[in-house]
């Protein structure tokens, strides 16, 4: 009944594009205005919003081609699309809250190029989650990645042109990876319609070698390791609300391709195909949360848990993938549910960690968690957004990380009772693997909450930190209350995702027998302090208090600076005990293409970035 009084979804989807190009055309133009501004943040805002209302009325539309009105746009409507455009949506809603809020920070040149940046990355991004041919799925991915390239290297330090470097150079090599994937296609299919390359059987061969050009492409752009050299140092150098969009949006088409490519476009996948993805989700998604521990640049930190969490998404992908191989449709159900239940989530709380934390640069300027300290107290509701981010990105009941980390471990127990020695050896493998990745993550939660926001104030910055304006505030805290929402809401929340990945009534019960409740969850986690408070309020003595006297931290002695936690002392023991595996960032390096990092060179690609842009939008309009 609601739907039937929203228009049209193409016709929301239409003046949204449009209207994200306008904004990023203006903002170009009318940069040195800051009222100017803020109005076309509203209009970015406005544009997320027809974007998302669009999304939420495809979502559970059959598979169809269709065009969009006036632009003569051809996009394919199907539910994971959809779902994608409610990701690029809601990543926009947030980018235009923080943008408007941190406008008073800006010059006016760096203004109009954020604003024009971003607006035409989630033009480009929106537009390529809906593309029904491969041709426009690339142009579009590299037109967002050359935005996500001059968002880099706004900043003229040599950081940033290092990182935007390697981003431009590992990006370029996904997409001819990509480009001669889909050619290896077209030599048989003679189009590159989804439709006719899903309709046109592929000799096993060929199959086999566009997929694994498809996924090292996607791979890239999705930053699969070791293929995530760009990721660490891009979040880093990157202004906030762009670092977002790469983690919420960009990274997240990448997993699209590999999702099309593995268990739509080719078919049935072979079993190997799914080992394959399973290994290298396993792999990013330790080593993600295991390097993330060593980090002290709070927005590095949190991009190797984006990583982290791109193997966790893809542990349902890959779970799907073996799923189909070997005909369990149970399998198939619970990794493909909580793996496309996971992609959402991530964008949510990723949007709330990596907003707070540009919110908390803001204010303080500050990046490094050594300096940090007391903003619990200073900025009480980023904190808040922080620590609710945190518990969701390490899967504790009852946010909504939880939820969908707990649909993939059904997936990976189905896997275990799988038939045949395949089935016992990784199912049981990756299911410890997962459940470690969740232990560093709850130990990240515990490093950045009690390094950055409990405690003293560790420099005069931090000292005078004050909560940010109100714009920037809804930026973090919105997505924040939305994993709130996602979590206690999971009970309800999943079975749609179970229609919207096609699943039989029978398979939909079956996934729905095994939920727990959250918001029962939710109920005995708030109960539980109750109990030790009832307990001390019975036995308290009068002599307690006499017992009470000097600092419990001092261990009898003087407080000294020394004896405050650190990030580098609660990290320590993790650098000892895995010292081997951290020795692998040797061979796993962050700096791609360090040899090719020359002044001349780095000027020639961006000058070729430039020269690629400007194309690309004269073949988008053309």
């Amino acid at each position: 009944m609601m739907y039937a009084l929203l228009p049209d979804p193409l016709l929301l989807l239409t003046p949204a594009l449009v209207g994200y190009l306008l904004c990023a055309l203006l903002g170009w133009l009318l940069a040195p205005w800051s009222r100017i501004s803020v109005l076309l943040s509203g209009g970015t805002l406005l544009c997320a919003v027809a974007s998302l209302l669009a999304a939420v009325q495809m979502l559970f539309a059959p598979l169809h081609s269709a065009r969009l009105p006036w632009l003569h746009y051809a996009v394919e409507i199907s539910g994971l699309n959809a779902l994608l455009l409610l990701v690029m949506a809601l990543s926009g809603i947030f980018a235009a809250l923080y943008h408007a809020g941190s406008l008073s920070s800006l010059n006016p040149r760096a203004r109009g190029r954020q604003l024009g940046l971003i607006n035409l990355m989630l033009a480009a991004l929106s537009a390529a989650v809906m593309a029904d041919n491969a041709l426009a799925l690339l142009l579009l991915l590299e037109l967002a990645a050359l935005c996500g390239y001059f968002l880099i290297v706004h900043a003229p330090s040599a950081k940033s042109l290092r990182a935007g470097h390697s981003q431009f150079l590992l990006m370029r090599s996904g997409t001819l990876l990509l480009v001669l994937a889909f050619a290896l296609i077209y030599s048989h299919s003679h189009s590159l319609q989804f439709s006719v390359i899903r309709a046109t059987p592929l000799p096993d061969a060929l199959r086999n070698g566009v997929f694994l050009l498809a996924l090292a492409g996607f791979g890239i752009f999705a930053g699969v390791m070791p293929l995530h050299a760009w990721v660490p140092q891009s979040h880093s150098s990157a202004p906030a609300s762009a670092a977002m969009l790469f983690s919420s949006a960009l990274m997240k088409v990448g997993l699209l391709g590999i999702l099309k490519v593995g268990l739509d476009l080719l078919g049935t996948p072979p079993l190997w195909w799914g080992l394959l993805v399973l290994l290298l989700a396993a792999g990013t998604a330790f080593f993600g949360g295991l390097y993330a521990l060593m980090e002290h640049d709070l927005r590095r930190l949190l991009a190797y848990h984006t990583l982290e969490n791109i193997g966790i998404i893809l542990l349902g992908i890959g779970g799907a993938m073996v799923g189909m191989a070997l005909q369990q449709p149970l399998l198939t159900a619970f990794a493909l549910i909580g793996g496309l239940f996971h992609l959402l989530n991530h964008s949510l709380f990723k949007s709330a960690l990596l907003l707070a934390a540009g919110a908390i640069e803001q204010q303080t300027g500050l990046k490094d968690m050594e300096k940090m300290g007391g903003l619990a107290r200073l900025m009480p509701w980023t904190a808040v957004s922080l620590l609710i981010g945190l518990v969701a990105m390490a899967a504790l009941p009852p946010l909504n990380g939880f939820a969908s980390e707990w649909l993939i471990y059904q997936g990976l127990f189905h896997f275990s009772a799988a038939p045949g020695f395949i089935g016992h050896l990784f199912g049981p493998l990756l299911a410890v693997a997962l459940a470690l990745t969740g232990a560093l993550a709850v130990m990240c939660v515990s490093k950045v909450f009690g390094v950055a926001c409990l405690g003293a104030p560790r420099c005069a910055a931090a000292a005078n930190a004050v909560q940010a304006n109100l714009c920037l505030t809804l930026s973090h805290a919105l997505p924040a209350l939305l994993c709130l929402v996602c979590g206690l809401g999971a009970p309800w929340i999943i079975p749609l995702f179970a229609r919207l990945t096609g699943m039989t009534a029978e398979q939909s019960l079956s996934v729905t027998d095994t939920l727990v409740s959250t918001p029962l969850i939710a109920i005995l986690l708030l109960a539980m302090p109750l109990l030790p408070l009832l307990i001390a309020a019975r036995y308290q003595a009068r002599r307690q208090p006499r017992r009470v006297q000097g600092s419990a931290w001092a261990c009898g002695y003087g407080h000294e600076d020394a004896m405050v936690i650190t990030a580098t002392g609660f990290a320590q023991p993790l650098r000892v005990m895995f010292a081997p595996l951290y020795q692998l960032r040797r061979w796993l390096p962050e700096n791609f293409g360090d040899g090719l990092h020359r002044n001349a060179f780095v000027a020639f690609c961006r000058g070729l970035a430039a020269v690629e842009l400007a194309v690309l939008l004269v073949v988008a309009f053309a």
